[in-house]
């Protein structure tokens, strides 16, 4: 009467072995769409109702939507809008769009529009979105997780970045 057509040899309506569920998520434990773009199998998040102490290291990504004090070791970290990182970084790729404050160790470093950061940033490659505020360092490496600074940008440096271009900057308060 229902689901007579047989599928893969077997009743559509039996559940059969060979076919995989996957529930749908509930509306509450849906993911932001922009970290939808960027979400692979292995990741974990620090939610915004979440203050983490303490130093985090993953094999995979991590996105940062709360508040974390401490160092983080990782292959992807994205701070989300809002969220704050107070520590080290260590990553393959840095995506920033809320606040970072201490030393970024990575290949990739993303500053969108919404990012406020202070930090020593030591990148391959590096990016800031119009809006994006910045006090600190850049300096370009070969291999920025590993070894020491090929070149520092900075005003006491008379030679251009070899990737940086900074396109807004965050004025220093007078004492």
């Amino acid at each position: 009467m229902f689901n007579t057509k047989k599928a893969d040899g077997a009743s559509a309506a039996s559940g059969s072995p060979g076919k995989s569920f996957e529930p749908a998520l509930l509306p509450s434990a849906r993911l932001t769409p922009a970290y939808e773009k960027t979400r692979t199998s292995n990741h974990s998040i620090v939610d915004e109702c979440l203050a983490m102490r303490g130093d985090l290291e993953s094999a995979g990504d991590i996105l940062v939507k709360g508040k974390v004090l401490g160092n983080i070791k990782c292959k992807v970290l994205i701070i989300d809008t809002d969220a704050l990182v107070e520590g080290g970084v260590e990553a393959e790729e840095v995506i920033i769009r809320g606040n970072s404050k201490g030393t970024i160790n990575a290949g990739r470093v993303r500053l969108e529009k919404t990012a406020t950061v202070d930090s020593e940033i030591c990148h391959q490659t590096f990016s800031a979105e119009e809006g994006a505020r910045i006090k600190g360092a850049l300096r370009c490496k070969e291999d920025p997780v590993d070894g020491e600074a090929d070149a520092v940008v900075s005003t006491a440096e008379s030679r251009p970045a070899k990737t940086a271009s900074v396109l807004s900057v965050v004025p220093e308060a007078s004492a």
